[in-house]
C-alpha cells in the first residue's frame, strides 16, 4: 500500500510528467554563423572540445603559456596540503563547516582567505560561515567578506553589521577583513589582495582542472607573494591516491592534487560527449529543415515543416522500466553530413561511441522545479473620497502679473506639501527644505489636495494620493525664471487660453527622467506656451523640481554637485577636520557648519528622499540610478554621467 501510494501520488503525477513531443534548442543554436560575428570569453580553453563545431577557440599567441603558467605558479614553493580532520571523539557530532573553520584558523601560516570550490560548507549560509569564522579569529581580524544571497560582495563586522563592501569603510581596509568566498563565486571575483594573503583551498567530487585554477587565481598575485594551501578530505585524498598509484595513507603533494584534477578533467569530458553530441546531431537535423524552408531569400514554413522540428518526449511504462542491455545504440552518424562525421569523429577520439540510447538522446532523470501556481493581487488604495477642484484667485492674479501675492494661501514650498506621507516621518522639519526665497519650488493647493482626508481617517497617510509633477508656470524676467509653480492638471485646463496670451509667464510640460537613454527635460525646453526660448533656471531651483518629482538620473556632474550642496551630502571624501556620517550627510565641515556652506538641513535628509524616491516609483526599486549611488552614500565621479 506504501508502494502504490508513492507512485500514485509523487512518482506519476510529478516525476512521470511529461508531453508527447517537444521542442528543443542547445548553444549550438547561439553558436551558428551569422551575417555578424557572435563572440564570447572563456578565462580557460579546457572546454574548447564541448563548443558547438561552428564555433573556434581562439589562443592568441601571447597567452598561449596561462594555462601552463598557473600550473607553474602552483608547483612552486611556499603552497601546502593539509587533511581535513575526519569525525572523531569530542568532535564527531560537529558539522564537516566547523571542522573546516576549526583547521583554517589553526593553519600556520594562518590563512586569510576561504576558496570553497570544492564545496565542502553546505549546512551553513554564507553569512553564517562568516559570523563563525570571525568568532574564532583573533581580534587583529575586524570584519570577513563574503557574498551575500542577492550575490552582493558584503562585510560583516565583529558587531554583526552587514553591509555592501564599496560603500563600507572596509573598502579600503581590506587588509583587516578575512575573505569566504563559496563554489559558485570562486570564478569571476576579482578583489585587491594583499600579496601576504593565504588562501584555504577546499577539494570536492568531480572538481576539474580548470575549476580548481580558476579557484586559486581568484588570488590575483599567486607566485608573487600570494600563496594557496589545499584542504583535502579523507574520501578525495583516497581517490588521489588511487589516481596517482600511491599506497593508501601516504602524503599526498600538490603534483598528486593536480594530477587528479587533470583526471578529473578527462571524465567530465568524456562524461559530456554524449550530450554534446546529441545536442549536435539535433542542431543538424533542424538546420537542414530551415534549409528546405527557405527559398529566395525568404523563410516560409508550413505547419507540417513546423511539426518537422518536434521530437518525441513521451515513453510507454514498457520501454522506459524494460532491462536492457549493454549493446550500442543504432548509430546516430549514419550519414554523409560532414558534421555529423566530425561529431563521430570527436566522440571515438573520448571513447564514448558505445553508450545506450537514454544517455545520448537526453538524461531521463530530470530535477523540476515546483509548479507554483501564481495570482497577482494587486493592492489598491483604500477608498477616499476625491476633493473639490478649485482655481485660487492668487494662482489667476498670478497669470496675469507674474508675481506671486505674497503670504497667499494659494501654494506651499514643495515639500512642505508632502507632511502627510510616511515619508515626512523620517524629516523632522520640511521647512527646512525650503530656501526661504523665490529660489523655492511652490505647489499650489490643488495639485497638493487630491482626497479628502477625513474620508481616509486621520492617522492614514497619502502616499497613494500624489499627483505626478507634470505642468510647471513659470515667470521670467531677462530670460531667467524667478518664480516656478507646479500646477494640477484642472488648473492648466482653466488657465490655459489666459496663458497662451500672457506676457507675464509661461506653461511648461515637464516628466521626471527615470531612464537613462531618455533627454532630462528639467530646463524646461521640451514644449512651452507660448512658445520662447529655453529660460535660464537657477540650480537650486533645477534641484527641488527634480528631487521634488522624482528624477533618478542627473544629467551631469555639476548637477550632482548643486544637488549634493543642497542637501548637505559630501560629493568627495572626507577631508581633515571634517566629519560625515556613513549616508555622506555632512556632520561638520572643516568650518564647523552642519551640512556645509550651502545647506539650510541640519539633520541628513537621505531617509526622506529614500522614501520619496520609494513612492514616487511605486514602491519599485532604483538602486542602480544615480539618485540610488548617491542616497548611498557612494561618491560618483564626473565619468558616471552621460553629458
Amino acid at each position: 500500500a506504501t508502494i502504490d501510494y508513492f507512485l500514485a501520488n509523487i512518482v506519476f503525477p510529478k516525476e512521470m510528467r511529461e508531453f508527447p513531443h517537444k521542442l528543443s534548442a542547445s548553444g549550438w543554436d547561439i553558436g551558428k554563423k551569422k551575417a555578424l560575428p557572435t563572440t564570447g570569453f572563456s578565462g580557460t580553453n579546457d572546454s574548447r572540445t564541448v563548443l558547438p563545431l561552428q564555433v573556434d577557440q581562439l589562443d592568441l599567441p601571447a597567452q598561449k603559456h596561462t594555462n601552463a603558467l598557473v600550473l607553474d605558479y602552483l608547483l612552486r614553493d611556499g603552497h601546502g596540503v593539509e587533511s581535513i580532520p575526519a569525525p572523531s571523539g569530542a568532535h564527531v557530532s560537529t558539522s564537516d563547516a566547523e571542522r573546516l573553520l576549526d583547521m583554517v584558523t589553526k593553519l600556520e601560516p594562518p590563512a586569510r582567505v576561504i576558496l570553497d570550490v570544492g564545496a565542502q560548507i553546505l549546512e551553513l549560509s554564507n553569512v553564517e560561515v562568516a559570523k563563525r569564522w570571525l568568532a574564532l579569529s583573533d581580534s587583529s581580524v575586524q570584519a570577513v567578506v563574503f557574498f551575500d544571497q542577492l550575490d552582493e560582495l558584503s562585510v560583516i563586522n565583529r558587531k554583526g553589521r552587514v553591509e555592501v563592501l564599496q560603500t563600507s569603510a572596509f573598502a579600503s581596509r581590506i587588509d583587516v577583513c578575512l575573505v569566504f568566498l563559496d563554489e559558485s563565486h570562486t570564478r569571476g571575483t576579482d578583489l585587491r589582495l594583499p600579496e601576504t594573503y593565504r588562501a584555504a583551498v577546499t577539494l570536492g567530487a568531480g572538481l576539474t582542472k580548470d575549476r580548481l585554477t580558476q579557484a586559486c587565481m581568484r588570488m590575483r598575485k599567486l607566485g608573487k607573494g600570494q600563496t594557496v594551501v589545499f584542504c583535502v578530505p579523507a574520501e578525495i585524498e583516497a581517490k588521489i591516491s588511487l589516481c596517482t598509484s600511491k599506497p593508501t595513507g601516504s602524503r599526498i603533494e600538490i603534483s598528486d592534487i593536480l594530477h587528479w584534477a587533470i583526471s578529473e578533467t578527462w571524465t567530465d569530458m568524456r562524461r559530456s560527449m554524449p550530450p554534446w553530441a546529441a545536442q549536435g546531431v539535433r542542431f543538424v537535423h533542424q538546420n537542414a529543415l530551415w534549409e528546405q524552408a527557405r527559398d529566395d531569400g525568404r523563410t516560409t514554413l508550413s505547419q507540417q515543416q513546423a511539426k518537422e522540428f518536434l521530437e518525441d518526449e513521451a515513453q510507454s511504462l514498457e520501454a522506459r522500466y524494460r532491462p536492457s542491455s549493454d549493446l550500442a545504440a543504432p548509430s546516430l552518424f549514419a550519414s554523409a553530413e560532414e558534421n555529423l562525421k566530425r561529431i563521430e569523429q570527436r566522440c571515438r577520439d573520448f571513447e564514448s561511441l558505445s553508450f545506450n540510447s537514454t544517455t545520448l538522446q537526453e538524461e531521463q532523470e530530470r530535477e523540476l522545479s515546483p509548479e507554483i501556481e501564481q495570482e497577482r493581487q494587486i493592492q489598491k488604495p483604500a477608498s477616499a473620497r476625491a476633493r473639490k477642484h478649485g482655481l485660487h484667485p492668487d494662482v489667476v492674479r498670478f497669470v496675469a502679473t507674474g508675481v506671486p501675492p505674497a503670504n497667499s494661501q494659494a501654494w506651499q514650498p514643495a515639500f512642505a506639501t508632502l507632511s502627510n506621507t510616511t515619508a515626512a516621518r523620517c524629516m523632522i522639519d520640511l521647512k527646512r527644505m525650503s530656501e526661504g526665497s523665490n529660489q523655492d519650488l511652490l505647489v499650489t493647493m490643488d495639485f497638493a489636495r487630491t482626497v479628502d482626508t477625513s474620508s481616509t481617517g486621520p492617522s492614514s497617510h497619502t502616499d497613494s494620493y500624489q499627483r505626478p509633477v507634470q505642468r510647471i508656470l513659470t515667470s521670467i524676467r531677462d530670460g531667467a525664471v524667478i518664480n516656478m509653480v507646479v500646477i494640477s492638471p484642472f488648473e492648466a485646463e482653466e488657465l490655459y487660453s489666459r496663458i497662451q496670451t500672457s506676457k507675464k509667464v509661461a506653461l511648461h510640460l515637464y516628466n521626471p527622467r527615470c531612464n537613462s537613454g531618455f533627454r532630462s527635460l528639467d530646463r524646461l525646453d521640451f514644449y512651452t506656451i507660448p512658445h520662447q526660448p529655453a529660460p535660464i533656471i537657477h540650480p537650486r531651483l533645477v534641484a527641488q523640481l527634480n528631487l521634488f518629482s522624482g528624477q533618478l538620473y542627473i544629467n551631469n556632474y555639476e548637477d550632482f554637485q548643486h544637488i549634493c550642496a543642497y542637501l548637505g551630502l559630501a560629493t568627495e571624501a572626507a577631508a581633515e577636520g571634517w566629519e560625515v556620517a556613513a549616508d555622506g550627510f555632512i556632520l561638520r565641515d572643516d568650518q564647523g557648519r552642519v551640512g556645509g556652506a550651502g545647506s539650510r538641513l541640519t539633520k541628513s535628509p537621505v531617509k526622506f528622499l529614500q522614501t520619496l524616491m520609494g513612492i514616487r516609483r511605486d514602491g519599485e526599486g532604483f538602486s542602480k540610478t544615480h539618485m540610488g549611488a548617491l542616497l548611498e552614500g557612494r561618491l560618483l565621479q564626473a565619468e558616471d554621467f552621460e553629458e
